[in-house]
């Protein structure tokens, strides 16, 4: 596939979701999420060697970045620590919101009797449950494993769906590494901007006090640093990936 194909089967990926009324809505209102367009360029290079037709290949895409919005709204309820707190009408707008994006994907999925798939990505939604609230809670007894957990927050969806349509192992970490980069300088700019993260609790309950750092930003910045480094790896090591997808873990990297 061309670069100007791959990039106009993104666009109309990215139409399809934007053209739903529910979306819009969302939107003006300020309610729903925004569509995590890294999460559609891994999604597109996992199906785009399937021997679907590309109409229902994008369809299977946006269903599936549906999914993920609706957790990703669903994830801006407050935790009871956090600084900010939505009010009660502004929590219930937002699982509102998440159900829409959830019955959106789930009416998706079956029009194109994709069964298995639906199942598989139920599966994700599962660990992403579980990771969420294994994190939240601290039931992790490793830094390994705390780690592990916060990749399943961010990356249990898109490894089922590439499983699906039988992408390789290293193809598959380099997806969940690169959303774990995603999410840890997504925790740094908050942190700087506010002086909150969500992981704070994991710094104050010691995860990774390897180095002798005297505070929760250089500890963020020394966890960045080494999965920059494991993205660089897993890049250089995996298959041949669009110049799309190339460019985009590349800037992510250097930023």
């Amino acid at each position: 596939m061309t670069y100007q194909a791959k990039e106009a089967g993104l666009k109309e990926v990215e139409q399809l979701v934007h053209e739903q009324a529910v979306y819009q809505y969302l939107q003006e209102n300020n309610e729903g999420g925004q569509m995590d367009k890294d999460q559609m360029l891994f999604l597109h290079e996992a199906i785009s060697g399937s021997d679907l037709t590309d109409a229902a290949a994008h369809r299977v895409v946006s269903a599936t970045l549906y999914m993920i919005l609706a957790h990703d709204t669903h994830e801006k309820i407050d935790e009871p620590d956090d600084i900010i707190q939505l009010t009660r009408k502004e929590q219930e707008l937002t699982v509102l919101a998440g159900d829409f994006y959830s019955a959106l994907y789930y009416r998706t999925l079956a029009e194109l009797e994709m069964i298995p798939l639906l199942r598989a990505l139920q599966s994700g939604v599962q660990e992403t449950n579980t990771a969420k609230t294994n994190i939240y809670q601290l039931h992790v007894a490793t830094d390994e494993e705390y780690l592990t957990q916060l990749t399943m927050t961010n990356a249990a969806i898109f490894t089922k769906f590439a499983k699906y349509f039988m992408k390789d192992q290293t193809f598959i970490e380099l997806g969940c590494q690169f959303f774990l980069l995603k999410r840890l300088q997504k925790e740094l700019t908050t942190y700087r901007e506010i002086g909150a993260s969500r992981l704070k609790r994991a710094y104050d309950h010691g995860y990774f006090a390897k180095e002798a750092v005297t505070n929760f930003e250089s500890w963020l910045v020394a966890i960045i640093r080494d999965v920059k480094s494991e993205v660089e790896r897993l890049n250089n090591e995996s298959e041949t990936l669009s110049n799309i997808l190339e460019k985009r873990i590349i800037k992510v990297i250097n930023d």
